[in-house]
Formats: structure tokens, C-alpha cells, sequence
């Protein structure tokens, strides 16, 4: 992507990604910065549980990394190719390694027996 001001907060944090076939990778979870003569600049997407883990309460981040690891996948910033609703990666998600937890948890999800 090219240089610009961008709201990490607004438009980036929290948000899902998806790659190149519209496949959904996960949540953007942290923000990797790198800081420059010019300010700071994105560096890389922090998806995964170890990246979310260190925001809960010290007997939550135990529990939850237990049932979901601490794997952290880090997409660099040059993989992003468009951001609106959704980051939009240029790969394919399995290139980048993405979206097998949220896989793994919608076929646990799909064996629950609906009422």
C-alpha cells in the first residue's frame, strides 16, 4: 500500500481479513509498528491468540491459551491490498499460513447439535 494517513484504530484493529479469494484469515489482533525518522509506520497484521492473549485477565490468558494456543501469524503490511469493510490480502490465505484456527473452531461448532 502506498504511504498515507490511515485511523489503525478505526480502520485496521479488529477487523476481519480475508485473502486474495475473499476466504476469511482471522481478526487483525495487533498492529506491528516500526518507528521512522518520519514518524511510525505499519510494519506487519498480528492475527492469532497470541496476540490477543496479553488483553485478558492473567486466569483468562492461562485458560484461553490452553484451548486455543499462542500462535501468532504476522502479515506484512506489503501483503494488504485493499482496506475498506475488511483488510484485503493479496495471497492466499493458506501462502500466509492464516485462517486454520477459525477453521478448526467452525467444524467444533458445526458437530454442536441445534435444537
Amino acid at each position: 500500500m502506498t504511504r498515507h494517513t490511515l485511523d489503525l484504530l478505526r480502520e485496521v484493529l479488529d477487523h476481519e481479513v480475508v485473502d486474495v479469494d475473499g476466504v476469511s484469515c482471522g481478526m487483525v489482533d495487533d498492529i506491528e509498528l516500526s518507528n521512522t525518522t518520519g514518524g511510525p509506520l505499519v510494519k506487519a497484521l498480528l492475527i492469532g491468540p497470541g496476540a490477543w492473549l496479553p488483553r485478558l485477565p492473567a486466569m483468562l490468558q492461562w485458560i484461553a491459551g490452553r484451548m486455543f494456543g499462542r500462535a501468532i501469524r504476522r502479515v506484512p503490511w506489503s501483503e494488504v491490498a485493499h482496506i475498506d469493510e475488511t483488510i484485503q490480502l493479496k495471497s492466499k490465505a493458506s501462502t500466509l499460513q492464516l485462517g486454520r484456527l477459525d477453521r478448526r473452531i467452525g467444524t467444533w461448532l458445526s458437530r454442536i447439535p441445534k435444537s
